[in-house]
């Protein structure tokens, strides 16, 4: 495997703790920041109209480029296990565009120590940030690779055809890859960061108040994280009901099936599920959540988040019925 930089990167904390921060680890946090799910984003070339088609083929040479940098690195191939979505937004595949982004940036923290991907200006459209978020995570990954001395990709023969679930589950491949090549897991800490913003979000459509922090459960993983975040993605499906937006169509069924989630995975789908809350409404966001933050931050701790996220969801769909 190439030699990881000899950083601070595994002591780094997340927006809203107390740290002391270099340049590189402050752009980093911007990256990996729950916020960062509604930035803009876009880059010059980018056209005025983009199609899924055009994203697919942006996403699969970006991983024609990984495949070449994994195989160099020695790191594991992502073990297949694509999901079956049916339908899709421009959102969905944005947030999970914006996560890559902050991984290939992750990636190269960790190898050269310091971010590589540069953020461009805002776009006129969600599909055009989508292609100019990819571009730019691609971007970085080059120069990546540039830094190391690994040799660019052949990029697979254009997709003629897609559909934005198309795109967004191969964004997802790529993100799946991208873990497997990161020396330093997503912490559940991060986790709980999205869910303290999904809480604030969902507080601010339902116009309503936080309940008691509930007793903790120990003995919890990334696992009953994932499949607590699969039961609120059910749950905004049917608070969907009479709104002019479409949450994320995911096999639910098929993903409670799935064992030994790492930590990433739901760290991604938390961020899925921020895109889709967020476009229930424009509310700002309340107040976080007068929940004392834990000085250790554990599985259990997110996962009892969730079932505030939960509770928060179904009274969410009482009100609109």
């Amino acid at each position: 495997m190439l030699p990881v930089a000899k950083t601070k990167a595994v002591g780094m904390k997340t927006p809203g703790c107390a740290a002391r921060r270099t340049p590189a680890l402050v752009a980093l946090a911007v990256c990996l920041s729950p916020a960062f799910v509604q930035t803009a984003f876009a880059q010059e070339a980018t056209p005025a109209r983009v199609t899924p088609a055009q994203v697919v083929r942006a996403v699969s040479a970006m991983r024609a480029d990984l495949e070449g940098m994994r195989f160099v690195m020695g790191a594991p191939v992502a073990t297949p296990s694509r999901w079956q979505v049916t339908d899709a937004a421009p959102r969905h595949a944005l947030s999970t565009a914006k996560t890559s982004f902050a991984k290939v940036n992750r990636l190269a923290f960790e190898v050269a120590g310091e971010p590589l991907a540069q953020m461009p200006a805002s776009a006129a459209t969600p599909a055009a940030e989508v292609l100019a978020t990819v571009a730019a995570a691609h971007g970085g990954l080059r120069t990546l690779m540039a830094r190391v001395g690994v040799e660019p990709s052949t990029p697979p023969r254009p997709a003629r055809d897609a559909t934005w679930a198309d795109a967004l589950v191969e964004i997802v491949e790529a993100n799946r890859q991208l873990n497997e090549m990161l020396v330093r897991e997503f912490r559940p800490e991060e986790i709980y960061d999205v869910i303290i913003a999904l809480l604030g979000h969902v507080a601010g459509v339902a116009d309503a108040a936080y309940p008691p922090l509930p007793q903790l459960v120990v003995g919890k993983t990334p696992t009953d994280v994932y499949q607590r975040l699969l039961d609120c993605y059910e749950l905004t499906h049917q608070a969907e009901a009479g709104r002019d937006m479409r949450v994320l169509a995911l096999n639910l069924r098929r993903e409670r099936r799935r064992e030994g989630v790492p930590s990433s995975e739901a760290y991604d789908l938390s961020r899925l599920l921020l895109a889709d809350i967020v476009g229930m409404g424009e509310s700002t966001p309340t107040a976080e959540p007068p929940y004392p933050r834990p000085h250790y931050i554990y599985s259990a701790h997110v996962h009892r988040l969730t079932d505030i996220l939960a509770g928060m969801l179904a009274t969410l769909e009482t009100v609109d019925q």
